[in-house]
């Protein structure tokens, strides 16, 4: 039980200042452009800062304005840092938990968005000689972060 309470424990704070970092960047970004009244911010060629309110899911898949949406992709994101804490229980690995640590402070940062503000605030837009990534922000950073990391732990599981 001791064990249980230690990994929660430590996920919580983890994921809480994931969380919070997600939370100052995105303010920052609010303030910037409405006080600047901005479109776009050029960092170089490769890096520009542009303020979207993405209602869909990655890459703008199933942008929309309905309120039905809008909840579904919470209850649906809810239950996805639901399923990893859970998992967090019987966990005996510290890359585990600091891997769900990092997409669960993410996945919270971004549901709160779309409580917010009826979409995730995207705002970093990286492209290259003309092609354009998708405009994302640093929970989607985290939460890809925490993906690899996982992704390393079961692949050292499996080839060691």
């Amino acid at each position: 039980m001791k064990t249980n309470l230690k990994n929660y424990l430590f996920v919580f704070a983890f994921s809480l200042v994931t969380f919070f970092i997600d939370r100052i960047s995105k303010n920052e970004i609010l303030s910037i452009f409405e006080e600047n009244n901005l479109e776009k911010i050029f960092i170089n060629p490769f890096l520009d800062l542009f303020l979207v309110f993405n209602t869909g899911i990655s890459y703008g898949l199933l942008g929309g304005e309905s309120s039905f949406q809008k909840w579904l992709l919470i209850i649906v994101s809810v239950s996805i840092v639901a399923f990893l804490l859970l998992w967090v229980k019987d966990s005996t690995s510290r890359l585990v938990n600091i891997s769900f640590s990092f997409i669960t402070g993410g996945a919270l940062g971004n549901i709160l968005d779309r409580i917010l503000y009826g979409g995730v605030i995207d705002f970093i837009s990286l492209h290259a000689y003309g092609y354009y990534w998708y405009i994302f922000n640093i929970a989607d950073v985290f939460i890809v972060f925490g993906v690899i990391l996982f992704l390393i732990k079961i692949l050292m599981e499996r080839f060691t």
